[in-house]
């Protein structure tokens, strides 16, 4: 049986290990290949590396918040159009807003689900540039008036 992240590397960028240990399994237990990167520069060294399909990736960290990370990604060819999901205990308006606007696809609060974090890995592996714009729309939508 083909599991369905067969193929598809997913960076975790978090400087809790537990949490990067959790996801870890949780993705790889799907077929996922899992990069790891602890701190916010080690996560833009590891996406122009290793050219992830996907970044999850927490708010804070240290050496590089998870917004400057957005903008790293953002500013490098190489880099600007792999899809972001933010996860972070940080969940007011503003920093959503502001993760959302600098191009995170969705935002996940911890803690999640690990089903839901997988369906949301899923979902947006499975539309295109297009479509992630539209998720991102809605979740700007969806959190109100800053």
């Amino acid at each position: 049986m083909t599991k369905k992240g067969q193929g598809y590397r997913v960076l975790v960028a978090d400087d809790e290990p537990e949490v990067i240990d959790l996801v870890r399994m949780m993705l790889e237990w799907e077929g996922y290949r899992v990069i790891e990167a602890v701190d916010g520069a080690e996560a833009v060294e590891r996406a122009r590396q290793d050219e992830p399909d996907l970044i999850l990736l927490d708010v804070r960290m240290p050496k590089m918040t998870g917004l400057g990370v957005l903008d790293r990604l953002a500013s490098a060819p190489e880099t600007s159009q792999i899809p972001v999901i933010m996860l972070s205990v940080v969940t007011t308006y503003p920093e959503v807003r502001q993760a959302l606007e600098r191009g995170a696809v969705a935002y996940l609060p911890k803690p999640f689900e690990m089903r839901e974090m997988v369906h949301m890995v899923e979902r947006v592996l499975s539309i295109d540039s297009a479509g992630r714009d539209q998720l991102r729309q809605r979740a700007l939508e969806s959190i109100g008036k800053p």
